[in-house]
């Protein structure tokens, strides 16, 4: 990417802010509490927004910083959940217990005699230390759950916003990985799945820099989605999905030297009306519902048959208008299986 930093660091930059202003907050909060027994209410306001910023920037660097890069994040992964969970609530507990042991201490140490700051009580030390400590867990398992459904999907299920099914319009990208099954057949199931995990990963960079939202996984197929105004600003799922094929093109002699493939894609883009709302019991999920998502499929099963990469229905692509930068071939009307009616399609390619 020309950015010097990608868009995967910009988002993870920004949730680390938005941590470190919602710590803060807490913090001036728990401050004013313990200021309200005359201990200076100002300057204990003070520590308890220093105490949660270190607190929360602390842990909050470790996991969505450390956690995520390098060699780190393997090596955590490869043990058993319950030893994770563990290492994390020492390494943690012990960030929290110096933060909120030490910063009152080291207050009373460097501020002028005339503040009479006086050491907390032991019990409420330890009351403060727990109920940090219980904070910094819900934040933890806030942060995994969200990563599990996405950052995206995760506000919608706790904001509520699809409680009620609705309408909305929203372009589908379907990209499917080509050559995948004689792929899986050659490596064996073990390594297509770690082949497949790093095709995935080597494309979640275009679909945030495109602000499109993985709505799932489906095998080796991706789906990605925006809404209708998201994606019509500088033609978005068109530009994610060059930019997923030039990050595979940057990284194929990595993949040649691990799986001895070299990985493409294929895709389909469509637009229209789904209904989306909130399903399931047990477990809670948004879906999409709509003919625009069995098009879409049904589109990027035509790409194998007219031997094409990249076909996009005429509905986004008059929704869309893309440049001069992208070749547009006439499909035609095409027949698909499964509709009554035909719809007309591009074949498309960067120039």
């Amino acid at each position: 990417m020309a950015t010097s930093r990608t868009a995967l660091q910009r988002e993870r930059i920004r949730l680390f802010f938005r941590i470190l202003a919602v710590s803060a907050a807490l913090g001036a909060v728990y401050g004013l509490i313990l200021g309200l027994d005359g201990r200076a209410p100002l300057l204990n306001l003070a520590i308890g927004v220093v105490n949660s910023v270190l607190i929360a920037g602390s842990i909050a660097s470790i996991e969505i910083f450390l956690l995520r890069e390098g060699s780190a994040m393997k090596r955590l992964m490869a043990l058993p959940f319950v030893a994770v969970v563990a290492l994390k609530t020492l390494a943690y507990g012990a960030i929290v217990t110096a933060v909120v042991a030490g910063g009152t201490r080291a207050a009373m140490l460097w501020l002028p005699a005339r503040f009479a700051l006086r050491p907390l009580d032991p019990t409420v030390e330890l009351v403060a230390i727990g109920a940090s400590l219980a904070t910094t867990v819900i934040f933890v398992v806030v942060l995994q759950a969200a990563a599990l459904v996405g950052r995206r999907t995760f506000r919608d299920l706790v904001l509520g916003r699809y409680r009620r099914p609705r309408a909305e319009r929203r372009f589908f990208l379907f990209v499917d990985v080509v050559g995948s099954t004689a792929i899986a057949e050659r490596l064996g199931a073990l390594q297509a799945h770690r082949f497949l995990a790093a095709v995935f990963s080597a494309t979640a960079e275009p679909v945030a820099a495109c602000g499109g939202e993985i709505y799932q996984y489906v095998g080796d197929e991706i789906v990605v989605t925006w809404t209708e105004d998201e994606g019509r600003r500088d033609a978005r799922p068109l530009r994610c999905f060059f930019l997923m094929r030039e990050s595979l093109a940057s990284l194929k002699d990595l993949f040649h030297e691990q799986f001895a493939a070299e990985p493409g894609l294929r895709a389909a883009l469509h637009l229209g009306e789904v209904i989306a709302g909130e399903v399931g019991e047990q477990r809670r999920a948004i879906v999409f519902h709509g003919d625009v998502m069995n098009t879409a499929s049904r589109l990027e099963q035509a790409t194998r048959e007219l031997n094409c990469r990249f076909i996009a229905s005429a509905d986004a692509l008059r929704a869309l208008e893309p440049g001069a930068d992208v070749e547009t071939r006439d499909l035609g009307a095409l027949s698909l299986r499964g509709r009554k009616e035909p719809i007309r399609a591009f074949a498309l390619e960067a120039r």
